[in-house]
């Protein structure tokens, strides 16, 4: 008869036995050498090692979604874990929003609001008017002369109109340059709209500086 520290005085188990295969092998699980006490013993030793193996491949999978998620968020300078979760919900909260105000569609009426982000300190405008297939063109061009540097954008087109989100760099020079750089490119939608005609009362201009 032996006993489980027997096993071990001749060296791990993985060196020198298969305990998980010894307890499932039909003609090892019937010995007559095993005790029930050895048979116990074995059996938890088995449970452990599988316990322990299970967890160690839990870890590798938490490890991976986090290196993963890494390097999908921007910007990214603490990378322990809690501060990275952190972010990630902080990142989760900020697309929502977006999303929800994309949701809203493009307004009836010519719109332009300008104002500052608090939270990430960028200048954030939103623009709705007639779409047209130079209003991107345009928008780019107005953004170089007003000398802002646009970090996201975001555009939702519905029914003939358009409404564009615009994440940009501050500058010494502040919201006004922006406001006037797409205060134009509105314009020139308006103006193209209307055929020289006047402006219906749905399509009166709406500029907010906030």
């Amino acid at each position: 008869m032996f006993s489980i520290p027997s096993l071990y005085d001749m060296g791990t188990c993985s060196d020198s036995y298969d305990i998980v295969g010894m307890l499932s092998s039909p003609t090892n699980s019937d010995n007559p050498n095993l005790s029930p006490r050895s048979m116990a013993e074995a059996k938890a030793v088995a449970a452990s090692i599988s316990h322990k193996e299970a967890e160690r491949r839990r870890r590798k999978r938490i490890n991976g979604h986090i290196a993963t998620l890494k390097s999908m968020l921007p910007n990214t300078i603490k990378t322990d874990k809690a501060s990275l979760l952190g972010e990630a919900v902080r990142r989760v909260k900020e697309l929502k929003k977006s999303a929800a105000e994309l949701e809203e569609g493009p307004s009836e009426a010519d719109e332009l609001k300008v104002w500052q982000c608090e939270k990430t300190g960028l200048m954030k405008a939103a623009l709705s008017c007639d779409d047209r297939p130079e209003i991107i063109v345009d928008m780019i061009e107005a953004l170089k002369a007003a000398e802002a540097k646009v970090v996201r954008a975001e555009m939702s087109t519905v029914g003939g109109r358009t409404k564009s989100v615009l994440w940009v760099t501050q500058n010494d020079a502040g919201l006004g340059p922006l406001r006037r750089a797409l205060k134009m490119v509105m314009d020139k939608s308006t103006l193209e709209a209307s055929s020289g005609q006047g402006l219906p009362a749905t399509k009166r201009p709406r500029y907010y500086h906030l």
